[in-house]
Order: structure tokens, then C-alpha cells, then sequence
């Protein structure tokens, strides 16, 4: 497996547990931790590509349009 498949899956993991957490929006936003994502890192390039978004109190959701 190469480094772009693997970056790929762990993107895929990543939105799985926001849509399992059901944070879709700021009012149902989580932290990192309670998703169970506990390398923030791999949330940098899906919050720069406006996958998922973060409130002013360190929750994040996924941008469901």
C-alpha cells in the first residue's frame, strides 16, 4: 500500500466516525476525542479542504451539503 492509499483510508475512517457521531453541524459538534480520533493531525488536511469544520470551542462536524 502506498503513502496517498493510506492517507486515503485514514480520511475515510475519520468521516465514518463523524457520521457515526452524528456531528453534522455546530450544534452537534464534537471534540476529537469523543469521536475517538485521537491524532488531530489527521483531521489538518480535511479541515483545509473544507470536509469539516470547528467551532470556536474545539468541536468539530462534518460539512454535509
Amino acid at each position: 500500500m502506498n503513502v496517498v492509499t493510506a492517507l486515503l483510508m485514514n480520511k475515510k475512517k475519520i468521516i465514518k466516525l463523524f457520521e457515526v457521531s452524528k456531528a453534522f453541524s455546530a450544534d452537534s459538534a464534537k471534540t476529537l476525542d469523543e469521536m475517538g480520533i485521537f491524532n488531530p493531525e489527521a483531521t489538518f488536511e480535511l479541515l483545509y479542504d473544507n470536509v469539516i469544520s470547528a467551532t470556536e470551542d474545539g468541536k468539530y462536524y462534518l460539512n454535509k451539503a
